[in-house]
C-alpha cells in the first residue's frame, strides 16, 4: 500500500513533496526516539484526555438520558424547590409539603389528566420473619401512581380507591425489596411489618433498574395516609403529576401553578411557597454539569497541547540548526524559500499527528477499559476524536511556523559554508 501512495504521490509534485517531509518527519522520529516522545508527550496527554474524557461524557449522557426517560417523558413534578436552587436552613425549615385537598384541586384543572400525591414515610423497619429489608424508600400514594410514572406491575395488583379510602393495610414492593424478603417464595398475600405495623403484600413493582445511580427497586408503596397520622401538620407531601399530552405541559404547569397561589393565598408579588417543573428541568441541570466537565477537559487538553506545541517548537529549532547545510544544497538544487517552509511545517505537522494518534489511541483504549470494567458507561464519539486529531495537526502548524520561516530564510551560500 505504501508503495502505491508513493507512485501516486510521485505524479504530483505538491503531494510528493508532502510525502517527502512526512518521510523526514518519521525517520527523525526513528533516529530520535526517546527525543521525539518526550516531544510529543504533552500533545499525547493533551489528545488522550480529550478522547477519553469526551468518551466519558457521552456514555454519562446518554446514560442519563435513558434514566430521565423512565421516570416518565411527560411527568411534572410539585417540590418545595427546584433542583440545584440554593436553599438557606430557614427556607428549608419552612419548606411545605402540599395536601390532599391541593392535589384534588390540582387534579380539577383541565391541562392535567392525572395526579399522584407522594407521602413520604419515615420507615425504619421493613420485615418479613427474620428478613430485613435495609435503606428503603417507603411513599403512601394513591391509585394514579402507576398512570403518572408509567409503572406496571409484574405481579398481583395495584391498590385501588377503595384501599385508599379506608386507608387499608397493603402494600407494594419493588424488585430489590422482594429479592431481599422473599428469596425463595412467592410475595404475594404474605405479611410483612413496617416499623411493627402488619401490611399484606398485594403486588410487586416492575423492575425498572437505577436513577443516578440509586436503585429505584428499593421502594414500597402504600395507601395514602395508612401509615401515619391523619393530621396534615404531621405529614410530609409532594406530588407528581400527567398532563393530558406533552403538548399541554406548559398549560398543566401554569394552571397548576395558579391553583396552588388561589388556595395558598399569595399574593401577586409574593415569591412562590412551591417549585413546579418538568423533565427538561432535570436535563438542564445535567447538561450544566457535563459543560463544566467539558471546560475542564479544555483546560487540561489546552495546557498539554500548548506544552507539546512548545516542544515541537525547540525540537524543530534544533533541527533546522543540525541540517542547515542540508537546507544550502537543496536551495542550491532550486528549492524555494516555499519549498523549504512547507518542508518543516510538514514535518512538525507530522510529529504532531503521530502524537495525536497515539493519544487517541491511549484514550479510546481508556474509554473501553472504564466502559468494561466499572460503573461509568463510556462511547468514543467520532467528532470529538477528529476534532483532536485536527487540533493536533493544527497544534504542529501554529508552532512550527518559526522554526520553518527561519529555515526558509537561511541564505543559501552561508548554509553551505555552515560547519
Amino acid at each position: 500500500m505504501l508503495a502505491a501512495l508513493r507512485r501516486f504521490a510521485s505524479r504530483h509534485h505538491v503531494l510528493l513533496g508532502i510525502w517527502e517531509a512526512m518521510g523526514m518527519g518519521f525517520q527523525g522520529i526513528r533516529a530520535y526516539k526517546m527525543r521525539a516522545f518526550l516531544t510529543i508527550l504533552g500533545v499525547v496527554m493533551g489528545i488522550m484526555t480529550v478522547t477519553g474524557m469526551s468518551s466519558i461524557v457521552a456514555g454519562l449522557n446518554a446514560s442519563m438520558a435513558r434514566q430521565i426517560a423512565t421516570l416518565g417523558s411527560s411527568t411534572i413534578y410539585i417540590r418545595p424547590f427546584k433542583p440545584g436552587e440554593p436553599v438557606s436552613d430557614e427556607d428549608f425549615r419552612k419548606a411545605k409539603g402540599i395536601t390532599l385537598d391541593e392535589a384534588e384541586l390540582i387534579a380539577a384543572q383541565p391541562a392535567v389528566k392525572s395526579i399522584a400525591p407522594l407521602q413520604i414515610v419515615f420507615a425504619d423497619s421493613v420485615k418479613y420473619g427474620p428478613e430485613r429489608a435495609r435503606e428503603v424508600t417507603c411513599l403512601g400514594t394513591t391509585e394514579n401512581y402507576m398512570e403518572v410514572h408509567d409503572s406496571f406491575i409484574q405481579k398481583g395488583r395495584f391498590f385501588t380507591r377503595l384501599d385508599v379510602n379506608r386507608g387499608a393495610k397493603v402494600a407494594v414492593l419493588g424488585a430489590d425489596i422482594v429479592d431481599a424478603l422473599f428469596p425463595y417464595l412467592d410475595p404475594i398475600d404474605k405479611e410483612i411489618t413496617i416499623d411493627g405495623r402488619r401490611f399484606q403484600v398485594i403486588g410487586v413493582l416492575e423492575r425498572k433498574g437505577k436513577f443516578l445511580w440509586e436503585s429505584m427497586d428499593n421502594m414500597l408503596l402504600i395507601p395514602v395516609n395508612s401509615l401515619v397520622k391523619k393530621d396534615q401538620r404531621f405529614n410530609f407531601m409532594v406530588a407528581d403529576l400527567l398532563p393530558i399530552s406533552p403538548a399541554h405541559i406548559d398549560q398543566a404547569v401554569d394552571q397548576t401553578r395558579g391553583a396552588m397561589r388561589r388556595y395558598r393565598k399569595l399574593k401577586y408579588l409574593e415569591k412562590d411557597n412551591f417549585a413546579i417543573f418538568a423533565q427538561d428541568t432535570l436535563t438542564d441541570i445535567y447538561r450544566r454539569i457535563t459543560s463544566g466537565i467539558y471546560a475542564v477537559m479544555i483546560a487540561i487538553s489546552s495546557i498539554g497541547l500548548l506544552v507539546g506545541g512548545v516542544g515541537v517548537m525547540n525540537i524543530m529549532l534544533v533541527s533546522v540548526t543540525e541540517r542547515t547545510r542540508e537546507i544550502g544544497v537543496r536551495k542550491a538544487l532550486g528549492a524555494t524559500k516555499k519549498d523549504i517552509l512547507w518542508q518543516f511545517l510538514t514535518e512538525a505537522m507530522t510529529l504532531t499527528g503521530a502524537g495525536g494518534l497515539i493519544g487517541i489511541l491511549i484514550g479510546g483504549l481508556a474509554a473501553l477499559l472504564i466502559n468494561t470494567f466499572s460503573p461509568f458507561p463510556a462511547v468514543i464519539q467520532t467528532t470529538w476524536v477528529t476534532i483532536a486529531f485536527v487540533t493536533a495537526i493544527v497544534v504542529g502548524l501554529t508552532f512550527g511556523l518559526w522554526p520553518a520561516a527561519k529555515a526558509a530564510g537561511l541564505d543559501p551560500i552561508e548554509a553551505l559554508r555552515y560547519e
